[in-house]
């Protein structure tokens, strides 16, 4: 989803054609990791997402170019029957 620009109706797809589960992660990209990236890329890591069972962050990595550390956001959530 990094270079997603509309996170919110790609998750509601991913949605549509999961069977069981989902798991998500979403960067948490620094305003200086944006300003300095060559092609957009976007912040989704404080959108809301409903249902989910798990929501955390973790320790993503850190860019090779820029040694800008990113947090990751696991997200896990379940189909409803």
């Amino acid at each position: 989803m990094h270079f997603v620009e509309d996170a919110g109706t790609a998750i509601e797809h991913i949605s549509r054609i999961a069977r069981q589960a989902i798991l998500i992660s979403i960067d948490e990209t620094t305003e200086e990791y944006i300003k300095k990236f060559i092609v957009p890329v976007y912040d989704h890591s404080k959108m809301v997402i409903e249902n989910a069972i798990e929501d955390y962050f973790i320790i993503g990595w850190v860019s090779s170019s820029q040694g800008i550390p990113i947090r990751t956001r696991m997200i896990y959530f379940e189909q409803k029957s």
